[in-house]
């Protein structure tokens, strides 16, 4: 392993580890600030896209019903470096140039097929030698990151119960288990 990608990895594992404490509580959108950011809102429109091609919505609700492109953008302007900020801003445009290279169309107005097309393209193929991040995979990462943490997601489908958790101390004891050794 190069020196650099060891050192540009251990960097990103420190700002994961940085944020733990944000991520063990669970969070809903209307709990989150609002993010300000350089993303406008052709950018907050196509994100919105991503997490939903990443995590669509089936029996449960997907990333965007629980509005985890909010998410990502909080934690993109919280918890990352300008200069990672400014390359995730720029990310966009590749994408977008991505789906008109292939499509012809803006990555807002393809189908969702076309939309996990490009991003699974996008995902196999991008490498980011000279830059801190990787666009499509730093958004699935933290797509993945904010659906698994939201409230909806620890309450309903993985029964989470926040610390300090209930206590049953009455429960009965097979003695003859314990007590016969």
């Amino acid at each position: 392993m190069k020196r650099r990608d060891l050192i540009k990895t251990l960097g990103i594992s420190a700002v994961g580890l940085a944020t733990v404490p944000f991520w063990i509580d669970s969070w809903t959108a209307e709990e989150l600030p609002e993010a300000n950011g350089d993303i406008n809102d052709d950018q907050k429109l196509m994100l919105a896209g991503m997490v939903d091609t990443i995590i669509p919505a089936t029996d449960t609700p997907g990333a965007k019903e629980l509005e985890v492109d909010r998410f990502v953008l909080v934690m993109v302007n919280d918890c990352f470096e300008k200069e990672v900020q400014k390359e995730f801003a720029a990310g966009f445009n590749s994408v977008d140039e991505a789906s008109k290279d292939q499509y012809g169309k803006a990555f807002v107005e393809l189908s969702g097929a076309e939309r996990h097309e490009i991003l699974n393209k996008m995902l196999a193929t991008e490498k980011s030698s000279d830059k801190k991040i990787s666009f499509v995979p730093f958004v699935k990462d933290l797509t993945i990151a904010g659906y698994t943490t939201s409230k909806y997601v620890l309450e309903n489908i993985l029964d989470y119960e926040q610390v300090p958790s209930r206590w049953d101390g009455s429960f009965p004891v097979n003695q003859e288990k314990y007590y016969n050794a």
